[in-house]
This record gives C-alpha cells, structure tokens and sequence, in this order.
C-alpha cells in the first residue's frame, strides 16, 4: 500500500522507510486475513481515491462506483483495512517524532518549540531564576477530555497500538539487516495481524462506562507515567540556562487533568448523578491502584538495612504510631523485613491504600496525607545519604500524587439551560416560566433568593434527577476531595 510518489524532506528519510515498511506489513495482513479480494478492492479504491484527489474527474466517478452499495460485511473490512493503513502512519509519525528529538540531544542542539528552546528564550529576555518560577505559579495547564463513542477503541487495541509504538523505538539503532531487527518486525506483524482479528469495540452502542475506561487508559496509563518525566525535563533545562542553584527550585504543578466523560449530562440521559459518583469512584480506584503498585515497587528498592545507614526520627515514629494503627501491616510483610525500616513503613503505606481503595476504617481521609508519609520518607533519604539510593523515585511519585490526588482527573460538569430552566419552573410553581422574558425571570430568582423562598411545587422525576446531581457533587467533593469537581458549565444560556 506504500506511495512510491511521497516526498520526504531528508531529515525524514528514516520516517518515509517506517511508512514503507509498515504499508508492506499491513498489505500482507489484509491479503492473508482477508483475502486477495479485498486486497485488490482496498488497492482498487486506494489508486482511485489518489487520482480524484489529483484532479482526475474519470477517477471521481469510479470512486463513487467503487465505493456505492458495498455489502455490509465488505464494507466493514474495507474501514478496517483504510483505518489500519491510517494509524500505522501515525504510529511511524510519532515514532519518528522521537528519534529526531533524541537525534537534536545527541547532537547537543536544542529542539525547536521544546521545553529548552522556551527556558532559553525566557532568558534571553531578561528573565532569572525566581522571575521564571514566578512565572510558572501563573501557569495552569489542563487538557480536558470530552466523550467521542465513535473513537472509543477497546484496551486491548490501544494496548497492541502501544506494543506496536514500543517496538518500533526498540529497534532505533539497530542495523537493519540484525537479526534482532527482523524479530522486531515479525512482532510488530503479530500484533497487527491479532488487532485485526480483534473487535474494536463490543457492541455498536458504547455504554458511559465504556468511554470512561476509553479515556481513563490516557490518563492512567499514559498521562501518569509522562507527568513527573516533564517536570524533570524542565528543571534539567533551568540548571543548564540558570546553573546548579535551579536544582534547589521546587516546581510548581502547572498541569492538571480534567473529562466530561460520565458528567456531561447534555442531550445524554444516561449521564445523571448515579454515573457522576460511579465515575469519581473509578477514578480513585485507577490512581489508588497506581500508586499501591508504585509502593510496592518502591519497597523492593529501598531495602536499606538499620544495621546499614540510619533513618529520621520522623519515619521510626510514623512506623511506630502505624503499628497500633494498622496491625495487619505487620503481618504482611515477612519477619525479615524488621530491621528494613522503608520496607515496613512502605508496607503500612499500601495497607492504608487497601484500606482507602475498598473504604474501609484506617483508610487515608486525603491524599494529602498519603502525601506526607511519602515526605517522611523522601525526608529520612536525603537526611542518610538516601539521594542516590531510592530518592528520585520516592520524587516522582510525590510529584504525580500532588498532580493526581485522589481523584485522578477533574470531572467537570455539563447540562442545558433548558433542564434548568424546566427545574426552577416547577419548583416556583411558573407553569409559563420559559414563556417569561429573561429580565422577567431574573427579577423573579433574585426575589426567591432574597425571602430564601425554596420549592413550593412538587418536582417531577426529571426535576429530582437534576437535584440528585448537585447533592453527587457535594457529597463527590467531600469524598475525594475538592478538585474532583470541576466547572459546572450550563449550555445553550441566554
């Protein structure tokens, strides 16, 4: 499926090789999975869409012919087949994204609009070292992500996509003709060829909780890894810009996550106050698990012994003081692990995570103060000759829970003004509410919130409904915390 008639610019030379490549592979797997049928269909209209897009008005009606009346089941494959050609080019664009960013950090040059063209140009400027983290405690970064049923792909296809992209950078400066290089290859066939045999999605109509596990595989999967990896990045282009003092700057969190999914509550009726607080309650089960799973690991790199380097006071009565808290810690970690204090303490940790993960007493009421056992511990390394042994990755978690909390990603709220307006007539008994004039209406709220007059009429059950939402909010904020509730944005107001 490759176009001999693609120009590369040099430095892309190596990208147009991995388009080649990849189109060879994929033509492969849709001729041996679907047969040359729907090889030669996918070929057939794949040169008749190029020559209409060139200008051919004989090409424009035959694509026209080509593609009218396809059975359903030709039809599905043809998609797939053009949807698979599609996210291999993307998947080589993003490798090749990367190759040329560790080709400008080989060659010691500053890749153009990267984190240390900006530090670079910020002191060009005239800004120090205090001016640019004072210009960071501005800076609020949020990507929001919104509900698309029709890009929601299964786990398991977005899981083979990220083999896929991890195979493909494994093999960046290995010979081409390797052996090693040639099994990468055959890999990245097999994953393809088992996507393909793979369903999308499981049903044609995606449930809320499907497109939330969709848009909870970014953020807990891709965006918790990356996060404290670009503040590293950053501090590590102030200390080359502004010298060794800009390893003592702590960093403010300029980024943080928000969705619409499970919240948006506008034209869905399957989103509502039941959803709300479900949504919430997998969010902090995603990032609790996270963090359980980072405690652990972090337990078998500290291994520090007593008889070996001391640790503060601070963690020995923390250890202590968990000790009467939580007796069960005790006993899931081994009798040999009593003289590894960072061990025992990082095994009462993760007994208060199991604790807050099912809801269940001794379970941390904020992430603040998982926050500061994990300080304690940061601490007592830094204090016993602890900064080369276990420090930075004690860093990195404190850096993602203080971006992530307890609530993963912010959910924002969203409904129409007309649900409202419906509500608020009930409930002031104004059968022609939307009738009245919007300074008629002002006039009449402002008056019910002066005599803090409440509902004179009964509601309907779509007017519970909305009062349902706002007490899931109260009660969401209070659970996992304030910022698991973000903006509550009315549509279509006047």
């Amino acid at each position: 499926m490759p176009r001999a008639d693609i120009c590369f610019a040099p430095k892309d030379a190596e990208l147009r090789e991995d388009v080649h490549r990849l189109g060879v592979l994929v033509g492969e797997v849709i001729r041996e999975q679907g047969g040359d049928a729907l090889f030669a269909a996918v070929e057939g209209d794949r040169r008749a869409a190029i020559a209409r897009r060139e200008g051919d008005a004989h090409c424009e009606q035959l694509l026209v012919q080509r593609t009218r009346d396809v059975p359903p089941a030709e039809a599905r494959d043809l998609v797939r087949a053009f949807s698979l050609w599609f996210e291999m080019v993307n998947m080589a664009e993003k490798v090749h994204r990367i190759r040329r960013r560790r080709q400008y950090f080989n060659e010691g040059l500053m890749q153009p609009g990267g984190l240390a063209e900006a530090i670079h140009q910020l002191k060009q400027r005239g800004f120090d070292l205090a001016d640019v983290r004072r210009l960071m405690l501005k800076m609020w970064i949020e990507p929001v992500f919104t509900a698309h049923p029709t890009e929601s792909t299964r786990r398991t296809i977005l899981r083979k996509q990220q083999k896929i992209a991890q195979l493909l950078l494994s093999r960046l400066g290995l010979s081409p003709n390797a052996a090693e290089t040639r099994t990468i290859w055959e890999r990245v066939r097999a994953e393809i060829t088992s996507g393909w045999q793979t369903a999308e999605n499981s049903r044609e109509r995606l449930t809320v909780a499907e497109e939330r596990e969709h848009v909870l595989f970014f953020i807990g999967e891709i965006l918790y890894q990356i996060i404290p990896v670009f503040y590293e990045e950053v501090e590590a282009a102030l200390v080359e810009h502004f010298g060794p003092e800009a390893r003592h700057v702590e960093l403010p969190e300029i980024i943080r996550v928000g969705s619409w999914v499970g919240g948006d509550m506008d034209g869905n009726p399957d989103v509502h106050a039941k959803t709300i607080r479900e949504t919430l309650a997998r969010h902090q089960q995603i990032v609790v698990n996270r963090y359980f799973l980072e405690c652990q690991a972090l337990a078998e790199a500290l291994s520090q012994s007593a008889s070996r380097v001391n640790v503060s006071p601070a963690l020995l009565e923390r250890i202590e003081r968990y000790s009467i808290l939580l007796p069960t810690a005790r006993s899931a970690a081994p009798a040999r692990h009593d003289r590894m204090p960072y061990r025992m303490f990082l095994a009462q940790i993760m007994e208060r995570l199991r604790a807050t993960y099912d809801g269940r007493a001794n379970h941390y009421e904020s992430a603040q103060e998982f926050l500061d056992d994990l300080n304690v511990i940061a601490q007592s390394l830094l204090e016993n000759k602890g900064e080369h042994a276990g420090y930075f990755r004690v860093r990195r978690l404190i850096r993602r829970v203080r971006t992530f909390g307890f609530h993963l990603a912010t959910l924002d709220i969203r409904q129409n003004a007309s649900a409202h307006r419906a509500v608020i007539g009930q409930g002031l008994a104004e059968a022609q509410w939307n009738t009245l004039t919007s300074e008629q209406r002002t006039q009449r709220l402002r008056r019910a919130l002066e005599r803090d007059e409440g509902p004179s009429n009964a509601l309907d059950a779509s007017g519970k409904r909305s009062l349902w939402v706002f007490e899931a909010i109260a009660h969401c904020r209070h659970r996992y915390g304030h910022e698991a509730i973000g903006p509550y944005v009315v549509s279509a107001a006047q």
